[in-house]
C-alpha cells in the first residue's frame, strides 16, 4: 500500500498543485530510486560481482558471514533478526562506493548486535537508547570505517549523503547529518577526505550537446577515466567495415577517449534517464 501511494504521488502530484510542472525533492528521489530498482533487476547479472565483491571484505572485515537476499524495501536494506540482510535492486544499481556505504551499514546493524544472530543471541532487545537514531546512527560510522579500511570514495557517498531530500523519518538523522557520522568514522579510522560541510556538493543536470541526444543522459560510465556509471552504452558506431558498440563499457561527458577530443559525442539514451546528465558541483 505504501508504494502504491508514493508511485500515485509520483505521478499526480505536479497535476494536483496545478502551479508547478516541477517533482519535488522527495518526487526527484522515490523517481530515482524506481529507476534503479529497474535497473537493478535488468542488470543484475551485470551488478552481482560488484556486491560479492563488497561482501567478500565485509566477511574479511568482521570475520563474520550473513545471509543476503535482494529485493525492493525502499529503504536501501533492512538488517533482520537472524542476521538475514536485504538489498535493494536500486542500491546494487548504484556506484560500488555507495553501494559499499549501504552494504556495509545494514551489516554494520548485525555486527553491532542490534539485531540477534547467531553471533550475538540476545541482540539489542533491552539494550538502552539515548536517542530514537542511535542505532542507525551507530552504523553509519561503521560503514564509514569499513569504507577507510578498504578505499571507497568518501566524498562521494558524502554528497550523497548531504543531498538527500528531508523525509519524516524518525529513526534516521538528517542526510547531513547522516554524512558527518559517515565522515566521523571515516576519519577515526585513517582515511583521509576533503570533504567538509563547506566542501559538500550536490548534482545538477545539464542537456547533452550532440544533436542526437537532446534528452542527455543521467549515467556516469564505467570507463578508467569515469568510475561510476551503473549503465553500459548500447550506442553502435561505424567503425569502417560495419556497426559495432563504440564504448560497451559506457561513456560519460567530457569525453576523454582520443578519438573524441572536443567531449563526448555518443552519451546513451536509456528511456530510464531522460532527464539529461549529472555532474556534481560545489555548493
Amino acid at each position: 500500500m505504501r508504494r502504491l501511494i508514493l508511485l500515485l504521488l509520483l505521478i499526480a502530484g505536479p497535476v494536483i498543485t496545478g502551479k508547478s510542472q516541477h517533482l519535488s525533492p522527495q518526487q526527484e528521489y522515490m523517481l530515482r530510486e524506481m529507476n534503479d530498482a529497474l535497473g537493478g533487476q535488468v542488470y543484475y547479472a551485470w551488478n552481482l560481482p560488484k556486491a560479492q565483491g563488497i561482501y567478500n571484505q565485509l566477511v574479511q572485515h568482521t570475520g563474520q558471514q550473513y545471509p543476503i537476499v535482494f529485493g525492493q524495501t525502499f529503504q536501501w536494506g533492512q538488517a533482520h533478526r537472524g542476521g538475514l540482510i536485504i538489498l535493494d535492486y536500486s542500491t546494487i544499481n548504484k556506484s560500488p562506493s555507495i553501494l559499499a556505504f549501504v552494504f556495509a551499514h545494514e551489516w554494520g546493524h548485525q555486527a553491532l548486535g542490534h539485531q540477534a544472530n547467531i553471533y550475538n543471541p540476545q541482540g539489542a532487545a533491552w539494550r538502552y537508547r539515548s536517542s530514537p537514531t542511535q542505532f542507525e546512527d551507530e552504523a553509519d560510522v561503521y560503514a564509514g570505517r569499513f569504507l577507510a579500511r578498504y578505499g571507497y570514495d568518501m566524498d562521494e557517498v558524502y554528497s550523497y549523503l548531504s543531498n538527500l531530500p528531508h523525509f519524516d523519518d524518525h529513526t534516521h538523522s538528517s542526510g547531513r547529518e547522516r554524512a558527518q557520522l559517515v565522515l566521523s568514522g571515516y576519519r577515526n579510522a585513517g582515511g583521509g577526505s576533503s570533504s567538509t560541510p563547506s566542501e559538500s556538493y550536490r548534482e545538477v543536470t545539464v542537456p547533452c550537446t550532440h544533436p542526437q541526444h537532446s534528452n542527455g543522459d543521467r549515467v556516469q560510465c564505467q570507463h578508467r577515466m569515469h568510475q561510476s556509471d551503473l549503465y553500459p552504452c548500447q550506442h553502435s558506431c561505424w567503425n569502417g567495415f560495419q556497426y559495432a558498440a563504440c564504448h560497451g563499457q559506457g561513456d560519460a561527458a567530457p569525453c576523454q577517449h582520443i578519438s573524441h577530443p572536443s567531449g563526448d559525442i555518443i552519451q546513451c539514451q536509456h528511456r530510464m534517464h531522460p532527464g539529461g546528465d549529472v555532474q556534481r558541483v560545489r555548493n
